[in-house]
């Protein structure tokens, strides 16, 4: 393979700048490795990451933040020649990859909470109408359920909504599933006091939005209650954590996650990042009751993400 005289000098220099995406980019290619030789040598050394997360990494679309995929990037460095710590220290403090977020976000703004960011903005923009921003979220229950192969399938939502201007008739729901997740495995329905209106999958990565049109407009100061679902196809991949991210603050949250036997969790724990710059930390440990059941609750919420992590080994 040829390399191109000047790409070790790119490399240097992406290594001192960042950003982490494009320096891991230019270091495969220097190497002259391909991303299913690097899984393979992560393989051999006992470290086991998807091609697709490898994938994401590179193109921008998410990045390395727990610790098994921090241990990767370790061994990436030591497997492409880099100095050690040098992809590691261009990835900065964790930002949360909260998967859920209320309508009134606006679409710029999203990469601040959510991954894949661009993908994101993308699909959420051609839905954006005039009600944008008019509505509140008054209360918000999340229900999530993993299967048996401690995968995520779906969420079920109820939220109370507030109009705060306008004559708002719709909400825009939106959901960020895992890296390597199928866009056509995203479903949504609507469940109570809402109908389907556009739907929109991005065609690229595991991004879906919907409108959930009301039946009637909402003068300001008006509420409304609705509930809706988003699921996921069969996949396999066992989940991690389930975050929410709020972009402006809530009366009351309350996250319940509900897993199948035999897969249970071996330690569990409340997720929360304070704001849309802090880093995302671990909180207090949380017990699975008999119902296999876990959850968290909070009143006056401020825009951040709240959450529940749990390890199954």
């Amino acid at each position: 393979m040829v390399v191109p005289p000047d790409s070790g000098h790119e490399v240097d220099v992406l290594l001192r700048t960042g950003p982490f995406h494009a320096a891991l980019r230019a270091a495969v290619e220097r190497s002259g490795l391909t991303l299913e030789r690097l899984r393979d040598r992560l393989d051999r050394r006992g470290i086991h990451v998807s091609l697709s997360t490898l994938s994401y990494w590179r193109l921008g679309r998410s990045r390395p933040e727990r610790a098994d995929s921090l241990r990767a990037v370790q061994a990436i460095e030591t497997i492409l020649g880099l100095p050690r710590h040098s992809l590691e220290a261009l990835l900065g403090p964790p930002r949360p990859r909260g998967r859920w977020v209320s309508k009134q976000a606006q679409p710029r703004r999203y990469g601040r909470m959510l991954e894949p960011a661009q993908s994101l903005a993308e699909t959420v923009e051609a839905l954006v109408g005039p009600s944008d921003g008019d509505l509140r979220l008054w209360s918000q229950d999340d229900a999530a359920e993993v299967d048996v192969h401690g995968a995520l399938r779906s969420v079920r939502t109820r939220q109370v909504l507030r109009a705060v201007a306008g004559h708002p008739d719709r909400y825009l729901a939106v959901y960020c599933a895992d890296p390597g997740t199928s866009p056509d495995a995203l479903g949504v329905e609507a469940l109570v006091n809402c109908r389907l209106g556009r739907v929109r999958r991005h065609p690229g990565a595991p991004v879906i939005a919907a409108e959930l049109l009301f039946d009637h407009t909402l003068r300001a100061g008006r509420t409304h209650l609705l509930e809706y679902r988003f699921t996921i196809g069969e996949t396999g991949v066992p989940a991690r954590d389930y975050r929410r991210a709020f972009r402006y603050p809530v009366g009351a949250y309350v996250l319940s996650v509900h897993f199948t036997e035999p897969r249970l969790p071996v330690r569990c724990y409340a997720l929360a990042q304070p704001g849309t710059d802090a880093p995302l930390v671990h909180g207090d440990e949380l017990s699975l009751t008999p119902g296999r059941v876990l959850h968290v609750t909070a009143r006056d919420v401020q825009p951040g993400v709240l959450g529940i992590g749990w390890d199954w080994s």
